[in-house]
C-alpha cells in the first residue's frame, strides 16, 4: 500500500513539474510578442483563436496570422454588406409605423438608455 501511495505521489509530482515547465515556456513566449509575431498592433486579425496562445509555436503563429490576413478583406467586405442589409431592413421596418408610433418608440428607447446608465453606475446624471 505504501509503495502505491509513494508511486502516485511521485507521478503527481512529475506531472506537476512537467506542467510547470511547459507553462513557464509558454508564458515566456507570450512575454515577447515582438519576437514571435510578425505583425504589429492588436487588431482583430492579429489575434489567435481562443486557446491557441497556449499551444502554438512561433512558426505556427506566423502561419495563422498569414491565413487570417488572407481572409480579412473578404470578411471586411461581408461585414459592410451585412451593415447595408441591416440598414435597409431597419428603414423598411420604420416605414411600417406612423409618426406618433415613432415618437413613442423614441421615448421608450431613451428611457431604456437612461435605465442602462443608472444600472451601470452612472447614477449622477440629471435631466
Amino acid at each position: 500500500m505504501k509503495k502505491m501511495v509513494r508511486f502516485l505521489l511521485v507521478a503527481v509530482l512529475a506531472v506537476g513539474v512537467g506542467s510547470a515547465a511547459w507553462l513557464a515556456n509558454t508564458i515566456a513566449q507570450e512575454a515577447a510578442p515582438a519576437a514571435t509575431a510578425p505583425r504589429v498592433g492588436d487588431d482583430e486579425a492579429g489575434r489567435l483563436p481562443p486557446g491557441y496562445t497556449v499551444v502554438v509555436t512561433k512558426s505556427q503563429r506566423a502561419k495563422i496570422y498569414a491565413i487570417q490576413d488572407s481572409y480579412q478583406t473578404q470578411l471586411d467586405d461581408l461585414k459592410k454588406q451585412i451593415a447595408q442589409i441591416e440598414s435597409k431592413r431597419d428603414q423598411e421596418i420604420a416605414s411600417v409605423i406612423d409618426e406618433e408610433q415613432k415618437k413613442i418608440i423614441e421615448y421608450v428607447l431613451k428611457l431604456r438608455e437612461r435605465e442602462r446608465k443608472q444600472e451601470s453606475g452612472g447614477t449622477s446624471g440629471g435631466n
